[in-house]
């Protein structure tokens, strides 16, 4: 019978079970140069911290940024300057226009100025629109209307017309007859004339090109000379909707025209200009208080922007409003021009708009001329149009030296501003379009990207 081998087994298994054991706290071995693996006899039953999972590298998808963005900084007001008061959401009121200064060496850029008797006769806009041609080029005054009450005082362009019919914000009104963007609607008569000259001394008075805005659905046509010797003969294109007809006249001494047959024509004024460059409309209306933009359908709007493409939108208004009557702060004036101010942004979604306060204005009070008492609630009210819309402001009134200035532009030698105390002469226009410049010029530089 042979001996129990079990405990000699057991005795064994320990043994080597011990070797194992010593094995595995002993560092790795080495033999012969090779690293021999480590023994861990326990690696099956000890528990180990679990290795991250290494995250997947994936390519980060690119943002698409807007073309061109503008960097807006803070820069202080420097003496001398009433700033333009910021209130966009994100400060950036006038980008549209800073943007378009880019591009003024390859397109025309421009500024439609809406305004009242203030600017009427091109006063102030005319030397605005100089300054900035001479830093931007361009060559021409922009928009025209067919007729104007203002035109024999006009230094800009000369200007002759007969036999029209003019409907406007301010005078009668025709269904047949809507309005455009400019506030006008003209409807030519029998021997009907215009006649447009160079403005006499003005350097960029001349017209190379000349762009005629109108409206007809019957086979009207254009007939024009240019310098009293050259004869042109147009069919208008017929359509429902605004068309543009673009005339060359190449530095004309003058140019005239007349339509017939003019069955449907509704013409809505001329363009004067060169290509690129800037370019100043002066879209003045005596006695508009503003509110008159209301009667313009966007649709109109939207058919005039097609055509100009206004990078900057300027509202000079109040003259027509104030009172010293008035005792509510003008809140009625304030709603209602909310409403146009709004429906300018939605039909101009690209244009940056700029709201000027109304100017110093004096009255007889007591045999001694002195500043309108509601004129200061004049220009908080247009400030509060301005907030409520989000759009740009300038105080004009605080620009030109706040209370009785218009005293001191009246007293002035020569004088700035007429007796009435009210309007401007051409002198007064020139330092207002003067402190207007410099400021656009100063805001401009919020745009621009910090010096390093």
């Amino acid at each position: 019978m042979q001996d129990n081998q079990l405990p000699r087994v057991l005795l064994l298994t320990f043994i080597v079970t011990g070797v194992l054991l010593l094995l595995s706290l002993a560092p790795p071995l080495t033999l012969g140069g090779t690293k021999l693996r480590k023994i861990n006899l326990l690696a099956d039953v000890k528990k180990e911290k679990p290795k991250p999972v290494a995250k997947l590298k994936t390519k980060k998808k690119k943002k698409i940024s807007a073309p061109d963005p503008v960097v807006v900084r803070d820069i202080s007001c420097p003496k001398g300057i009433t700033c333009i008061e910021d209130y966009s959401e994100d400060k950036k009121a006038l980008q549209d226009f800073v943007r378009s200064l880019k591009e003024v060496k390859e397109r025309p850029v421009r500024i439609a100025f809406f305004g009242d008797s203030f600017i009427e006769g091109d006063i102030l806009t005319a030397s605005f629109r100089d300054t900035l041609q001479s830093i931007y080029g361009g060559r021409g005054i922009g928009y025209v209307p067919v007729t104007s009450e203002v035109a024999r005082f006009r230094t800009t362009i000369q200007h002759t017309f007969s036999h029209w019919k003019t409907y406007s914000f301010v005078s009668k009104k025709n269904p047949y007859a809507p309005l455009g963007t400019p506030g006008y609607c003209f409807i030519p008569e029998d021997e009907n004339e215009i006649e447009f000259k160079p403005g006499k001394r003005r350097v960029n008075s001349q017209f190379n090109t000349i762009r005629l805005f109108y409206k007809t659905t019957l086979p009207d046509s254009l007939h024009y000379t240019v310098n009293d010797t050259v004869h042109h003969s147009v069919a208008l294109d017929t359509a429902q909707s605004l068309r543009q007809l673009t005339l060359k006249a190449r530095d004309a001494k003058s140019v005239k025209f007349s339509f017939r047959p003019y069955d449907s024509l509704k013409a809505y004024g001329l363009s004067f200009e060169e290509g690129k460059g800037i370019y100043v409309d002066n879209l003045s209306m005596r006695g508009n208080s503003g509110m008159g933009l209301s009667q313009v359908s966007g649709e109109m709007h939207r058919q005039f922007n097609r055509y100009q493409d206004y990078s900057m939108i300027i509202l000079q208004y109040g003259l027509n409003v104030a009172s010293e009557e008035d005792t509510t702060g003008y809140i009625w004036y304030t709603q209602k021009m909310v409403r146009v101010v709004n429906a300018l942004k939605e039909s101009f979604p690209k244009s940056s708009i700029l709201i000027i306060s109304v100017s110093d204005r004096s009255s007889n009070q007591d045999g001694k001329f002195a500043t309108m008492t509601t004129i200061p609630d004049m220009v908080e009210a247009q400030r509060a149009i301005a907030r409520k819309c989000k759009v740009a402001f300038w105080d004009l009134y605080s620009a030109m030296g706040g209370e009785n200035s218009m005293i001191k532009f009246v007293e002035a030698i020569p004088p700035m501003a007429a007796k009435d105390y009210t309007h401007l002469t051409f002198q007064g226009g020139r330092k207002l379009a003067r402190l207007l410049t410099e400021t656009i010029l100063h805001e401009r530089k919020r745009y621009e990207p910090k010096k390093k």
